[in-house]
């Protein structure tokens, strides 16, 4: 990796139904280095507070704590630059418009190739960046991201899964990218091995 400063990185939640995916969401977050997590429009605006999301955070109490509630996805999304939506490519229960999906891993190592040059050479940073303000995007629970939410992203990932069965939970489906970008980004093994 060339790059000398890292990228921040905000997980945003769209419309999340389930409270304790929330909480697990938190603790996907932590455990792969990052804290910036950002609700639009949960169902119960007090979640971050609720008994079961603290006990399924599992100790990233501090990611729940300085989470931050917004009403659009516009105002979650200030201060970003680059803002990758996630999804399904092979929807198993509707219809979308055709979209180019990329696979998370292969996206990431080529927006961090050779300080940003292959990031604006993908043609939807329109300016030049000194440094990457990063938005994952994940939609509801049940329906996934809409079609509006999905038009303000640069990129959409998705994980390659099994095209008869794709559906993830939230926290896995936030555990998996967030693996990727860390990996991108450099990110030491837990462990070491000898």
């Amino acid at each position: 990796m060339v790059m000398k400063i890292l990228p921040t990185t905000r997980f945003i939640l769209l419309n999340t139904q389930n409270n304790e995916n929330v909480g697990a969401v938190a603790r996907a977050m932590k455990t792969m280095g990052f804290d910036d997590l950002a609700l639009v429009s949960p169902r119960d605006m007090k979640v971050c507070s609720r008994v079961k999301v603290i006990q399924r955070a599992s100790g990233a109490i501090d990611v729940l704590r300085n989470a931050k509630i917004y009403s659009s996805l516009d105002q979650a999304l200030d201060g970003t630059n680059v803002r990758c939506g996630t999804g399904m490519p092979n929807d198993m229960c509707r219809k979308r418009m055709e979209r180019n999906y990329h696979n998370p891993r292969h996206f990431f190592e080529r927006l961090l190739e050779g300080n940003l040059a292959a990031a604006n050479s993908l043609g939807f940073i329109s300016k030049q960046v000194e440094r990457i303000h990063m938005a994952l995007i994940f939609g509801s629970e049940r329906t996934g991201m809409e079609e509006g939410a999905m038009d303000l992203c640069h990129a959409m990932l998705g994980i390659p899964t099994n095209p008869e069965f794709g559906s993830l939970n939230l926290a896995a489906a936030v555990q998996l990218i967030a693996y990727d970008w860390r990996v991108a980004l450099g990110g030491n093994a837990s462990y070491s091995c000898d």
